[in-house]
């Protein structure tokens, strides 16, 4: 094998981030911020804490993205009123509606990246993507 499986993933994800950027970039979200609207879009309300974990980022990395998304108003920190020291980030009704927006984007990405696949080698790459980076994760 001339290519390493980790030099193949380093493109595919630079190919990835490159044409979500330039599909998220003019509606003023970046592909960091877009990881933070997706997620938010399946779990609006949850803790700051569980967010970052859910996107295997530091809370500190989460606590500068949410920021800029919070001084575009897109998102709102609040404090957990059962637990203070919890903040709980809650989408915006901005924040809402661009996902009406952006998920055709990642749409397009999707049928992009996957054009003349099978289903069935979709369906694989994806378990055989997820059982890399549960090894990797494992360690």
């Amino acid at each position: 094998m001339d290519e390493a499986l980790y030099d193949l993933a380093r493109r595919a994800f630079h190919s990835f981030r490159r044409r979500l950027e330039s599909g998220t970039v003019v509606h003023g979200v970046s592909p960091g911020q877009w990881r933070f609207l997706r997620q938010l879009w399946h779990s609006n309300g949850i803790s700051q804490r569980k967010l970052a974990a859910q996107l295997a980022i530091s809370e500190a990395t989460a606590t500068v993205t949410l920021r800029e998304l919070e001084n575009k108003g897109l998102v709102d920190r609040r404090r957990n009123a059962g637990n203070r020291r919890e903040v709980l980030i809650f989408l915006t009704q901005q924040g809402h509606a661009l996902e009406q927006t952006l998920l055709p984007v990642a749409r397009d990405l999707h049928s992009r990246a996957t054009h003349n696949m099978p289903a069935a080698d979709v369906t694989a790459l994806d378990a055989l993507l997820r059982r890399v980076i549960a090894n990797l994760d494992h360690e």
